[in-house]
């Protein structure tokens, strides 16, 4: 060993089993293993640092005087004969899962005196071995937070939870009843009818006499696959509720039916191993009516994402997001992260504004959208950057985020932007990147007797509109038909007037109608069509083709204000209805109360059903109802709850978001508070509230003050910097869902990219990035999940 290598001995930390051990990527950038320096590892803080394009290991050295490094490079294996491999399925993650397609390199790297020695080593000092053997042993801090995150929350429902069991006689365990399939087969648990399953991915078989035979008997309803039971696993289906579910007393139901699970052998994937494996494999279309591959493309501003697992949601709405003008400014430097996010930021993997930053550079550099040379496919696409820290940090104390299971991106959208606001997230920017997006909707009220108007302000930065949701025909397969429908046909909906029961200020109890406008507009539009609807009272996601149109022209939209002759109604503390009767703050809908009438329920009933679904319909309420039978106050005279508690007394909140956060079981004195704080956003407010749990709920005047002042001032500044001229958009991007829920399937998203001097769609699927087509575009109309207009 070189004599002139020196170590100080005393800044070696020998890592334990709890200690984090990032080896994945560098802090800063998305260099890794395979590249040829490979990965620093400080054998200090067992933090990864790269020596690539900007040599962060030498910076961090220098800032922390931490100079020791384990060397970690990762050299594809030359193997003959080898096939294209398959993608493995992650439901367990194991250090090892690579070690046959690569071989690690090791070696102890001075940076002060930047010299290094191969590892093993038998002159290294014990101390330093002994370090190096526990990081190479440790498995990486990534790979912690997946494993932990890897599981599948199923909850018992209503209907698997009371399971009335007659059999059938002559039960036989071998076929489909109906067919001759001999897999994919599930017995009914309550009358051991034994029918084959849907079509499922990777090419398994099915005919759906399963689910047929529940529409048959429709309180058959729970079903449990027999080639995925073990001791550990069992796939249990109710087909009511269109969802897997927990069975209690599995065991003892199968016996009805001479089932011994504890000597049944596993031979069929489970759900969770086929919705992983969807997730990772399921590509949009990738070819042309020919048959022929198309070629993926490389550069700035094209850089792809590795999908973990289920990440794809959030890939996706990533690439939408850093396409944004302002997010670029903010969060991408040529010359990489700032100085000031590496000095004095020794854990830079609980900083936000770092990960944006590391994003940034990540997408937006084309250092990481080149080929893949390591794999063995004929088309290289990219090796794609994987988010595993940006992921693990956004959704840490997140009940969905923070797993393993595919989520909406729509809601991460809306999340991610709460989030970066919340924690004044800037970049290089004075001012919020986020701001792009606000606007001001104004909601007008008209009282159809006097005439008189009320108008409402709010602030907000997306907008979910209804579609035009009209069944053509259902095909042989069982698939839907829709009437192809328009953005500007789901505008009209959402703009059109509501008629509703409204005690006026200045007439008493009259009907009124209601309408929403656009008080200004954003610089960038986003918009979420409502694929989500209710069918024989559960939630399915439609395919309603919505056209492919690339401008969309608002101005019809756009806020009158009080017309000419029409009277502005006047504001006080009862808001000018009769006597004390809180029951006429409420403005049900007529038609909602009318339709939970027909179907029997009590006035009380109906009430506050839907005051505790925020007036969304008699489906929505009627499903609350059947799960609140029990409830206590179910039968009292409905009362509006008052907006309580220190210094909040004036407060006003939205009751339709009251009353949505009331429905999720959340006090109301805590949720106004945290409406409050959060500025009337419901997400930002579900987070503030499980982040406190024993909060109070006391809203002291100064926050409800400070709250009310930066809407204000927020309103302000968006009414004067408004050009009422610029009223179109054009389309910037879209992320696509393929899949029957939101929450399996898989995203991706289609942005316009400048790409050899002309604007071009790109589809990006995970780390395969090629030019889309007119297949890909067709896609889109079926598909689209979350639209980004840019201003014209």
């Amino acid at each position: 060993m070189d004599e002139e290598f020196s170590i100080k001995l005393d800044s070696i930390v020998i890592p334990t089993s709890s200690t984090k051990v990032f080896k994945d990527d560098c802090m800063f950038s998305f260099d890794t293993p395979l590249d040829p320096v490979g990965l620093d590892i400080c054998m200090t803080c067992h933090q990864a640092f790269s020596r690539g394009e900007f040599n962060y290991t030498q910076m961090h050295s220098e800032f922390y005087d931490h100079d020791l490094f384990l060397n970690y490079r990762k050299i594809r294996k030359v193997q003959k004969n080898e096939e294209q491999p398959h993608k493995m399925i992650k439901l367990e993650v194991k250090e090892s899962s690579e070690s046959d397609l690569f071989d690690s390199n090791y070696s102890i790297y001075d940076q002060k005196l930047n010299k290094s020695v191969d590892y093993p080593n038998k002159e290294l000092p014990t101390k330093v071995s002994q370090a190096a053997d526990a990081i190479i042993a440790a498995t990486s801090s990534a790979k912690k937070e997946e494993i932990m995150s890897w599981e599948q929350e199923i909850k018992s429902c209503n209907h698997s939870s009371a399971i009335e069991q007659k059999p059938i006689p002559g039960l036989q365990l071998k076929k489909c009843t109906s067919c001759d399939l001999a897999e994919n087969l599930w017995i009914c648990l309550h009358c051991g009818n034994l029918g084959c399953g849907r079509n499922q991915f990777g090419g398994v078989p099915g005919n759906s006499h399963a689910m047929l035979h529940q529409k048959e008997y429709p309180e058959h309803a729970v079903a449990v696959k027999l080639g995925s039971l073990s001791s550990d696993i069992a796939d249990c289906y109710c087909y009511a509720c269109d969802d897997e579910v927990k069975v209690p007393n599995l065991a003892s139901l199968l016996k009805t039916f001479g089932i011994d699970i504890t000597n049944f052998v596993r031979t069929e994937k489970s759900l969770t191993e086929l919705q992983i494996e969807q997730n990772i494999q399921w590509d949009f279309k990738m070819g042309g009516d020919g048959g022929e591959e198309l070629k993926p493309v490389f550069g700035k501003g094209l850089t792809g994402f590795k999908n973990l697992g289920n990440s794809c949601y959030l890939a996706s709405a990533l690439q939408l997001l850093f396409s944004i003008d302002s997010f670029q400014k903010a969060f991408f430097i040529p010359s990489g992260v700032p100085l000031d996010k590496i000095l004095g930021n020794l854990r830079p993997y609980e900083d936000l504004e770092t990960q944006m930053y590391k994003l940034g550079d990540g997408l937006l550099s084309g250092r990481y959208s080149v080929p893949d040379m390591t794999t063995l496919e004929t088309t290289k696409y990219q090796r794609g950057l994987k988010p595993s820290g940006f992921k693990t940090l956004i959704g840490e104390g997140h009940p969905e985020f923070s797993t393993m299971l595919q989520q909406d991106s729509f809601e991460f959208w809306t999340y991610l932007i709460d989030k970066l606001e919340k924690k004044k997230v800037y970049g290089q920017l004075e001012n919020s990147p986020t701001n792009v997006l606000k606007f001001i909707l104004e909601s007008r009220i008209k009282c159809s007797n006097c005439q008189g108007v009320r108008i409402k302000k709010e602030v907000t930065d997306n907008m979910s509109v209804p579609l035009n949701v009209k069944l053509v025909e259902t095909d042989a397969e069982g698939n839907k038909i829709y009437k192809q429908t328009s953005m500007n046909e789901s505008m009209d909906i959402w703009n059109s007037p509501e008629a509703f029961e409204y005690s006026c200020p200045k007439c008493g109890k009259q009907t009124a109608t209601r309408e929403e406008n656009f008080k200004t507009l954003p610089e960038y539009f986003v918009v979420n069509p409502q694929r989500i609807i209710l069918e024989n009272w559960v939630p399915t996601k439609v395919t309603v083709p919505i056209k492919f149109e690339e401008l969309l022209d608002l101005h019809k939209y756009q806020s009158t204000g009080i017309l000419p002759g029409e009277e502005e109604l006047p504001e006080d503390e009862t808001d000018g209805r009769e006597g004390n009767n809180q029951d006429s703050e409420v403005e049900f809908d007529i038609q909602a109360l009318n339709n939970l009438f027909e179907m029997g329920f009590t006035e009380n009933r109906a009430k506050h059903a839907l005051y505790a679904t925020g007036n969304n319909g008699a489906e929505t309420a009627m499903n609350w109802l059947f799960e609140h039978m029990e409830d206590a106050q179910i039968d009292e005279p409905f009362k509006t709850p008052e907006n309580g508690g220190s210094g909040a007394s004036s407060v006003s909140v939205d009751t339709e978001k009251l009353a949505s956060l009331a429905s999720m079981g959340f006090a109301e004195k805590n949720s106004i508070k945290a409406l409050v704080l959060n500025n009337g956003n419901v997400e930002a407010a579900v987070e503030w509230l499980f982040s406190n749990p024993d909060d109070d709920g006391i809203l002291e005047a100064a926050d409800a003050g400070l709250a009310a002042k930066d809407t204000d001032v927020l309103v302000k500044e968006l009414e004067s910097s408004f050009d009422k001229t610029k009223l179109k958009y054009e389309l910037l991007g879209v992320v696509c869902h393929k899949g029957t829920s939101v929450h399996s399937g898989h995203y991706v998203a289609f942005v316009k990219k400048i790409v050899d001097g002309e604007a071009k769609w790109v589809l990006f699927n995970d780390e395969k990035v090629i030019l889309a087509i007119a297949d890909n575009i067709k896609e889109i109309e079926t598909t689209g999940y979350l639209y980004v207009y840019k201003r014209i």
